[in-house]
């Protein structure tokens, strides 16, 4: 059987502010592209890159608001929400206790929207995992031996005599508890810091490359000599333009290799993936080398 959670009102706020900064993006993209490359410019561009980590927090969690639901069959409650399910074995629930006081089951600004909807939250000695839409006073709590799970169903008790009456039935099969991401993108994304920070370390990279042009562009001479002989003389003058292309090729390297490590990450192949993430770092290093030179 599926129940639905009681209704979470926060969900459409959720909805409304991340359309709200769709548009901003969009205004400040506008901007950027009709302006000549400067320092302004720069900052628009950056203050759109800035809004999209925030953008895709909150359409998950706005996500995970509209979807969250729970199954109930005679082996398991499942608990439903985005890419998520959180897998409660019916023998492993020792009782269901309607309401308890709990002052820090509700999330702060980084859990809004849905703030009572603990995603983050992982089964562990003593824990409470708060899977709800309404304050823990008016939820239903599971006791496991490990972990309280606290559920608001939209109709309780309808909820707890579907539980009760698969919990006769007895298991067909033996589950263990456990929290799994059934979305591809939840196995490519890396798990650890280290990949975290190297994915982001690339893209602030390319931030910088584009800066560098972009801030200095209008002081600099119309043409620039690119490339010197082995006597040191000019050999190849180009347009101050010519200046982008090493932005856009460490922007090209960090997409391909980001992509290529996400793909080995989802294969369980990590090793690899932090290579092609540091490898983006690299080229970019000597591509801002390289810019400076050219520049100064």
């Amino acid at each position: 059987m599926v129940f639905k959670p009681a209704p979470c009102p926060s969900r459409w706020e959720g909805l409304a502010v991340s359309l709200w900064i769709v548009l901003l993006d969009v205004m400040f993209l506008v901007w950027a592209v009709r302006r000549e490359a400067d320092a302004l410019k720069f900052v628009l561009f950056v203050l759109v890159m800035a809004s999209l980590p925030l953008l895709v927090h909150l359409l998950y969690r706005t996500w995970g608001a509209f979807t969250l639901e729970y199954w109930v069959d005679r082996n398991a409650v499942t608990v439903r929400w985005a890419n998520a399910r959180q897998l409660i074995p019916l023998p492993a629930i020792a009782r269901i206790v309607h309401g308890r006081e709990y002052a820090q089951a509700r999330g702060g600004w980084s859990e809004w929207p849905a703030p009572y909807l603990r995603s983050d939250a992982a089964p562990g000695d003593g824990r409470i995992q708060v899977l709800a839409t309404l304050p823990p006073e008016a939820c239903l709590w599971l006791d496991t031996q490990t972990t309280t799970f606290v559920l608001s169903p939209a109709d309780p008790d309808a909820f707890q005599a579907a539980v009760q009456e698969r919990y006769a039935m007895g298991a067909a099969q033996r589950l263990a508890p456990q929290r799994q991401r059934v979305a591809v993108l939840g196995r490519m994304a890396p798990s650890d810091r280290l990949g975290a920070w190297l994915l982001l370390g690339g893209m602030l990279g390319v931030l910088v490359l584009f800066g560098v042009v972009m801030i200095s562009f209008t002081d600099l001479p119309d043409v620039l000599t690119v490339r010197y002989n082995s006597e040191g003389l000019p050999e190849e003058i180009r347009e101050k333009a010519a200046l982008f292309r090493l932005p856009i090729i460490g922007l090209l390297v960090w997409t391909a290799n980001a992509a290529g490590g996400l793909w080995l990450n989802a294969r369980k192949q990590p090793i690899g993936a932090y290579m092609l993430w540091a490898g983006a770092i690299v080229v970019e290093v000597f591509s801002l080398v390289a810019l400076v030179s050219l520049i100064t």
